[in-house]
């Protein structure tokens, strides 16, 4: 089978990311030309279709680093990792030295840490007002 070097029409890639004989080579080359062209959580679909686990353990660190709640959770689901709470305080802490508080307040949820969760809503409250000021 002839790899395409662009991104599937959603109706293709639909049907190489769910076909029952798509095999592993192919889901892994999708998920390449996704990561290159910065679409990581179309990536982390296809690395875990195909149970590429380092390119998922790649995709989990980078998402810890930048704060991405929803790409964390999805590539440590297709691993099969257990998330401790001492993580998932890292994932918020990162999230919010990037102004991701909607990831920090999930992430700080995970880990049942109410101070945090607390401090995150006075931060959104006081950045919407700072908003409805301008």
């Amino acid at each position: 089978m002839k790899l395409k070097k662009s991104l599937p029409d959603p109706l293709k890639r639909r049907e190489i990311l769910y076909g029952k004989n798509t095999p592993r080579e192919v889901l892994i080359h999708y998920g390449d030309l996704y990561y290159e062209v910065g679409r990581l959580n179309d990536a982390v679909e296809f690395y875990g279709m195909a149970n590429h686990r380092e390119a998922l353990s790649k995709l989990r660190d980078l998402a810890l680093e930048e704060g991405d709640f929803f790409l964390f959770q999805q590539a440590t689901e297709f691993l099969g990792e257990s998330v401790t709470n001492d993580t998932w305080r890292i994932l918020g802490q990162n999230a919010l030295k990037k102004g991701k508080f909607s990831f920090a307040w999930k992430a700080f949820s995970q880990a049942e840490d109410i101070e945090a969760l607390k401090e995150i809503e006075k931060m959104m409250r006081e950045e919407e007002k700072g908003e409805r000021s301008k």
